[in-house]
This record gives C-alpha cells, sequence and structure tokens, in this order.
C-alpha cells in the first residue's frame, strides 16, 4: 500500500512467513467471582499450547477471484447489493458478487479512520472521527455524524434499533438513532473498548489494550458481564453465539454468563478478524492468513496461506470467503469448501 495510507492497524505487526506457523495460548479453566459492582466476572486465562496438526494448503486452491484494490482495503461488510469494502484512502467500494468486480466507489474523505457497517438502509463508514452515512443505492453521502468516533473500531455495527460507536478513547459506548443521527444510549464501559458485535446472543464490546471483553444490555446501557485476561482480543462475532478472536486464541463464550465454552491456539494475531457461519469458524491473521475451525470444538479443519503478510478482515457472503490484505491492496474470494 502507498505509504501515505499505511494502515495503522499494521502499526508494530510482526509478520511470520512460510508454513512453519507458531504456538498459541488456549485457556485454562475459568474462575468467575462477584466483581465490586455486583455483575460477574470471568477470567480466561491462557497457558501456552502447541498448534495441532492440520492440512494447509496455498490459497489458489481455493481462490474464486484476486482483486487488486489500491489504497489499504480492509474493513467489510456486505448487503444484499454485495460487498461493501472500506479502504484506508479515503474510499468505500461494492464489489459485485455477479462479477466480483467494483461497481461503485464512494469517497468519503477525512483523515485516516477504522470502520463499516450495514443497517437501517445504509452503509456506515467514517471520516476521521466522524461517522459517515452512505445511501447503497446512489452512492451519495447523506450524513456526517460528529461523533468524535473512537480510531480502532472497525465494525460499525448495528442492532436493538440503533447503531453502536465507540466514543473518545473508547471507553464509552453510544448508541445512535440510525434516522436523526442523534445519540440516544450512553454507556460507560469501564475499559477501553476497540471493537464490538451485535446480534441474538446480545452486544458485546471487546478491549484490547484491557484484555477484556463485556456484554451490554442496550435497554438499562448498564455493563452486564465483564471477561478479562482474554489475551488482546481483537474481533467479535455475535449471532446466537459469542466467539472472541484474540492474539493467541479464539474463544466461544457463554452468552449468559461469559464464561468460555471452547478454545482454539488458534488466533487472530494483532490484525485480523473472525466470520462465523453454522458451519466455520474462519481466523484471518497476518501470519496464518485463514484457519477454518470446527464451530463445535473450536478444531483447526484447514488452513491457507497467501503470499500477503498483512493483516486484513474477513467475510463470508453470497456462498464465498472474503479477506482482505490491507498493506497487500488484495482483496481474496475463496470456496469455502473445496
Amino acid at each position: 500500500m502507498p505509504a501515505p495510507f499505511a494502515s495503522f492497524r499494521a502499526a508494530g505487526m510482526v509478520v511470520v512467513l512460510g508454513l512453519a506457523w507458531p504456538a498459541a495460548g488456549c485457556s485454562s479453566e475459568p474462575d468467575t467471582e462477584p466483581s465490586d459492582a455486583g455483575r460477574p466476572v470471568t477470567s480466561a486465562t491462557a497457558s501456552a499450547e502447541t498448534v495441532p496438526d492440520f492440512p494447509v494448503a496455498g490459497v489458489e486452491s481455493r481462490q474464486q477471484a484476486r482483486l487488486v484494490m489500491p489504497g489499504g482495503p480492509d474493513w467489510l461488510v456486505a448487503d444484499t447489493a454485495g460487498v461493501w469494502v472500506k479502504r484506508d484512502s479515503g474510499y468505500v467500494d461494492l464489489v459485485d458478487p455477479a462479477t466480483t468486480e467494483v461497481v461503485r466507489s464512494v469517497e468519503v474523505g477525512g483523515d485516516l479512520c477504522q470502520g463499516i457497517g450495514a443497517g437501517f438502509g445504509a452503509i456506515w463508514t467514517c471520516s476521521g472521527t466522524d461517522v459517515v452515512r452512505v445511501d447503497p443505492q446512489s452512492g451519495e453521502v447523506t450524513a456526517r455524524l460528529p461523533l468524535n468516533k473512537a480510531f480502532e473500531q472497525g465494525n460499525l455495527a448495528t442492532g436493538f434499533d440503533r447503531l453502536w460507536v465507540l466514543i473518545g478513547d473508547g471507553s464509552t459506548l453510544a448508541g445512535v438513532d440510525p434516522a436523526s443521527g442523534t445519540v440516544t444510549t450512553t454507556v460507560d464501559l469501564g475499559v477501553r473498548g476497540t471493537d464490538l458485535g451485535v446480534g441474538a446472543a446480545g452486544l458485546w464490546v471487546a478491549s484490547k489494550p484491557d484484555d477484556t471483553v463485556v456484554r451490554v444490555d442496550p435497554d438499562r446501557a448498564e455493563v452486564m458481564v465483564e471477561v478479562g485476561d482474554i489475551d488482546s482480543p481483537v474481533a467479535v462475532s455475535v449471532t446466537d453465539e459469542v466467539w472472541i478472536g484474540a492474539a493467541a486464541s479464539t474463544v466461544r463464550l457463554d452468552p449468559a454468563t461469559g464464561e468460555p465454552v471452547t478454545t482454539s491456539p488458534i488466533g487472530t494475531g494483532g490484525y485480523g478478524g473472525l466470520a462465523v457461519t453454522r458451519d466455520a469458524v474462519w481466523v484471518r491473521s497476518p501470519n496464518r492468513f485463514l484457519v477454518r475451525l470446527d464451530p463445535s470444538d473450536g478444531r483447526a479443519v484447514e488452513g491457507f496461506t497467501a503470499d500477503t503478510p498483512s493483516g486484513g478482515s474477513v467475510l463470508v457472503a453470497f456462498g464465498s470467503v472474503w479477506a482482505t490484505a490491507f498493506d497487500d491492496d488484495v482483496l481474496f474470494r475463496v470456496r469455502p469448501t473445496g
């Protein structure tokens, strides 16, 4: 990627090349005790364990398309029209799944920022610390919301009738009315949130600097569950299950208690992503590119390497796995099965 747009997600990243993949951690039995605030606090302390053997192949064996996208393609989201890609250069692109070609580019401009989302008939992205609403049909910017968005939040998730945005240093979570753009809910997280996920299993926020994940009650605007000792949680995927991608592990949490249910010693590294379906958990990391886990037990089923050492995001949509490599200016489209 050109130097002016070098992704801040990649700062300080250590890249490991080749097929000799490093060891990672897995969690021990959780310890749960009430916090001073009365909410349960679960510990998911990791301990060293060797990554198990599983088949690894070059991504070319499953590659459907490889799209060069100058300007640092990173965050991904899908709507009915296709796959949207947030580039560090200040553009949002729509990729048509029928052709795997960019059919619309929207310039949002502003300072470098992270984040994209879809919901309420709009695409949500950012420009500096502003949140930007884009009409997906016309490609027009319809609103710029001066919310002081936290830089690192990559998933501008929608749910519970609101858009959820981390504010300032990430310690405040704002629920935004999607029609008016006004903040209707404010939550003091007690940790510095860096990303979040919303789904049937609730609203969950990861704090990479505080090694913590919290569950927020959106109606009470309170933190209800806190899970500590997760080493650098990076990615959050919430459906009716809760999966956390951390530096050296991927963990499924009990939605009610936050206790670890399944742990894999395959992590996202510092600048990766997570995509979860009924049949697979896809882990994107800088040093392993893509690994598919069995969601029932966290077992690594297969992995794929690529000649793109940078980090990126991963998405499952339109029958394919989509993965970006932000410093290599590439979007991959991969068949999920052989």
